[in-house]
């Protein structure tokens, strides 16, 4: 007699140091019809969960947590579902191989367990949203929506008005409790790197992320027909009292042009960690190019000394040529045989910052946020502020200020939609712009007239 059991697909990660640990992201409940020694069928299963909700010992999600007893109802369901269809399948073909066995039940898992449209609760709808946008979109587009699952969660078991969420909900009075929610959040990950004082509530900012994923999620619901309340379009991104309290456009992070210099000229040992991350921040710096694109180098793409590919978050084509400040790019590429090393975003970001710091990229820098009314200042050396991002930045700050290329080049390099969008990424240099003045006439100066000789 088989034996079904339920089982995540990725519950783990490594620390820095190598120890393992419960991941901190939502992975994939698959299903697993046990026959005998290695004969098992291994099913994918419309459901996620965070691996620290999981009870690894009865495989289901810990019934402690809210809406953890429909959610284990429905896995249980789902398991008496497939084996009965597996038994019935024998039955009716004894002579099916596992093999064949299996791919109909992989079929047949694409329709299970799915409930209909009308039946859908607030969250399954939210699942299959996020299940849709894999592929589609890029990874780190995805994640945000996979936050904005758990924040929904938290401030649903932290307001009983809302614990079992439904469509309907979606009102201004939940938009005004959800955003009080948000400016109260309770220290969690990088709040924790702020002041104490600072550190309840998410930044303004942030905030008007998750209302905007979240009138994403809610607009894709409405054309699937899950959704028939349309309050959510009178939401604005921030509230009125906080549009000023915006994250400055100049207020950004990038390299300076000796900064450039420096970090990528540092002898780090070759084939190291540091050595890798330094020159994949470099090839972004040079290019302009999303940490997706950079990850994603094919050499079949590269054309003499032009890169030609279809961007992963705009889906548009992007001709680049790798000359002028581009062309060290082309040395980073045949330094790696044009194939870049390959390194998981997350370790990217923690890796880079200590690449810079070791490069002595360690000038005074103050970033100003906003929490609620309440004004966050923080200073830390340049190193602890860099990111997968700050080479964007850096080649955009860096073509405008001291290169002079026109804003229409550098939209087309960068593979930006428009200008509002491109200026946010300006940080101007006050140097540069002062020579660049000093370069011009004054209307009030004399005039000298070149007479060309007579032949």
């Amino acid at each position: 007699m088989p034996t079904v059991k339920l089982n995540l697909q990725q519950p783990y990660t490594k620390t820095t140091t190598g120890k393992r640990m419960l991941s901190p992201k939502e992975t994939r409940i698959y299903l697993f019809i046990i026959i005998g020694f290695k004969e098992v069928i291994k099913i994918k299963t419309p459901y996620v969960v965070l691996p620290k909700e999981w009870d690894f010992t009865l495989h289901l999600k810990n019934e402690k947590l809210a809406g953890a007893i429909e959610f284990n109802r429905k896995l249980r369901e789902l398991k008496d579902e497939f084996l009965n269809k597996y038994d019935k399948t024998l039955k009716d073909h004894p002579d099916y191989s596992l093999t064949t066995i299996s791919r109909i039940l992989t079929d047949y898992s694409k329709t299970l367990g799915r409930p209909s449209k009308g039946n859908k609760g607030f969250f399954e709808v939210l699942d299959e949203f996020i299940i849709s946008k894999e592929g589609a979109v890029s990874e780190g587009t995805v994640k945000k929506f996979r936050t904005l699952k758990t924040s929904l969660q938290d401030f649903g078991t932290l307001n009983k008005d809302y614990k079992n969420l439904e469509f309907s909900m979606i009102n201004v009075a939940f938009k005004n409790a959800y955003r009080k929610y948000l400016r109260n959040r309770k220290p969690a990950g990088r709040q924790k790197t702020r002041p104490e004082e600072f550190q309840y509530g998410l930044y303004t900012d942030t905030q008007a992320k998750y209302i905007e994923c979240l009138k994403t999620f809610l607009k894709w619901a409405e054309e699937m027909n899950y959704n028939k309340h349309s309050t959510y379009k009178e939401f604005e991104n921030f509230e009125s009292a906080d549009v000023k309290k915006k994250k400055q456009k100049n207020d950004i992070v990038t390299l300076s042009l000796q900064e450039l210099k420096q970090f990528a000229s540092f002898k780090f040992d070759k084939g190291s960690t540091f050595d890798h991350v330094r020159d994949l921040f470099c090839f972004s710096c040079y290019t302009g190019q999303r940490w997706g694109d950079v990850s994603r180098f094919d050499k079949q793409e590269l054309h003499g000394d032009v890169w030609e590919f279809t961007s992963e978050k705009t889906k548009e084509p992007i001709t680049l040529d790798l000359i002028g400040f581009a062309s060290p790019a082309l040395i980073i590429l045949k330094k790696y045989d044009y194939e870049l090393p390959k390194i998981s975003l997350t370790k990217f970001n923690f890796y880079i910052k200590k690449a810079a710091e070791t490069a002595g990229i360690k000038a005074p820098t103050t970033q100003t946020r906003w929490v609620g009314p309440k004004e966050v200042k923080l200073t830390k050396p340049k190193y602890e502020w860099i990111g997968s991002h700050c080479s964007r930045r850096t080649c955009v700050s860096l073509l405008l200020n001291v290169y002079g290329v026109p804003v229409t080049h550098v939209l087309q390099i960068t593979g930006h939609s428009d200008l509002k969008t491109l200026q946010k990424y300006i940080n101007p240099d006050r140097e540069a712009r002062r020579e660049a003045l000093s370069k011009t006439k004054a209307i009030t100066e004399t005039l000298t007239i070149v007479k060309k000789k007579a032949i």
